[in-house]
């Protein structure tokens, strides 16, 4: 069935935007105003960016394939700023990241303080990312399985625009509904999120040891 969304010029996004996507009304949930706010309410975007010459040391840089179903899931190395390539965007532990690009692959995480080899480095992601940090001392790691719920994720699908790379704005993001009932389970859900975390990298490191013990035998074998 054919969607059909109305607008009066004065009533078209500014400047003029004619795209059919904007004003997709599968953009916007059947919320009441009195029962729910919106997201920009209790986070920051973080927009802090890092470029390839400035000398910052050790970095662990995020790509979108780094982050995947509310998870960091990389396998790198750090290395020196001089070598992050292009202009990168800072994250801190805490924060929640979510790409703008193809919302459909799940690329949302909650950034833990144990991410395998980041050590001392400083965490920089990719400018595909949103970064979305608490703006006061309340954890938002609840906004992980948030983001990945399903009607939110069918507002963010409906929320691309453009053809060859569907990317969706901050405002999509930022002007999410979260529901009152939701948010008053804010500090339960957090703490769920991050002890699963920690459950996922403890899983994580006792794979890694036992795949260096494989290595440490291979190695006696052939030595």
């Amino acid at each position: 069935m054919a969607l059909i969304s109305i607008k009066s010029r004065a009533r078209l996004a500014s400047p003029v935007i004619l795209a059919p996507e904007r004003y997709d009304p599968r953009r916007k949930l059947d919320t009441k105003r009195d029962e729910a706010i919106e997201l920009g309410e209790i986070v920051i975007s973080v927009r802090k960016m890092v470029q390839p010459s400035t000398d910052i040391g050790q970095c662990f840089v995020l790509d979108t394939s780094d982050v995947r179903e509310g998870i960091v899931i990389a396998r790198k190395q750090p290395v020196v700023s001089r070598e992050i390539g292009s202009a990168k965007k800072e994250v801190k532990p805490g924060d929640v990241i979510i790409s703008r690009l193809r919302p459909y692959l799940r690329q949302v995480a909650f950034v833990d303080e144990d991410i395998p080899n980041v050590k001392n480095s400083r965490i920089l992601c990719s400018t595909e990312f949103f970064i979305l940090r608490s703006i006061d001392d309340l954890s938002v790691a609840f906004l992980m399985p948030f983001l990945l719920s399903t009607k939110i994720q069918d507002v963010l699908k409906a929320s691309q625009e453009g053809g060859h790379h569907p990317r969706f704005i901050e405002s999509a993001l930022l002007t999410l509904p979260i529901p009152k009932k939701l948010l008053s389970q804010r500090t339960t859900i957090s703490e769920v999120v991050k002890n699963s975390i920690q459950m996922y990298r403890a899983s994580e490191k006792a794979i890694a040891d036992m795949i260096e013990k494989s290595d440490d035998a291979l190695s006696a074998e052939g030595g």
